[in-house]
């Protein structure tokens, strides 16, 4: 059986994680996209939230990508390909791959697009249930500090001025390239 990749985009909120997904599984038979802010909903009783961050917020968030990791192995076993979609940094994203994830080709990307355009996408998106503008602050933050200090086998895609396939055929090239994935429709 081919092995299929498991894909874990991460980036600030509105870097186009959930679109980069969508359109990467499209190029494969079988696909799951988990999106691990979707996990976190699943608790419908005190469910911490993201602003301000608390010690019982890590705690929940840690369940979230725990869980994602799970989920994703056993898709993943079943021959799909995986797509998570999640905004955190990438030390604390490499430590749950690596204890989650072992033995499992991760392709890694950081979606990073230039703030002022992270911003824009922000202040336009549609798809949440509550005022986008008070993620800001924290696309401020993360899309200055996300860039920093990247591992270098995780893979830094500048999506400014990218379409979705543009952005797809890079992810597509980077994993082929590095052999952590076979050939799949590009």
């Amino acid at each position: 059986m081919i092995e299929l990749p498991i894909f874990w985009i991460s980036g600030p909120p509105a870097a186009g994680k959930t679109t980069l997904c969508a359109a990467l599984l499209e190029h494969y038979p079988l696909g799951v996209h988990l999106p691990v802010d979707d996990m976190r909903q699943w608790v419908v009783s005190g469910l911490a939230d993201a602003v301000p961050w608390t010690e019982e917020t890590e705690r929940q968030f840690q369940i979230a990508e725990t869980a994602a990791c799970s989920v994703a192995r056993r898709y993943h076993e079943a021959g799909f390909a995986v797509a998570i979609d999640h905004c955190r940094n990438p030390k604390r994203l490499d430590e749950v791959i690596g204890d989650e994830l072992a033995g499992i080709a991760v392709v890694k990307v950081m979606l990073l697009p230039g703030l002022e355009e992270n911003l824009r996408r922000n202040r336009e998106r549609t798809n949440k249930d509550f005022d986008p503008r008070v993620l800001e602050e924290t696309i401020e933050y993360t899309n200055g500090a996300y860039g920093e200090d990247l591992p270098s086998d995780w893979m830094l895609l500048n999506n400014t001025t990218l379409t979705v396939d543009d952005s797809v055929l890079a992810v597509l090239r980077r994993a082929q390239r590095e052999k952590t994935v076979p050939a799949c429709k590009m």
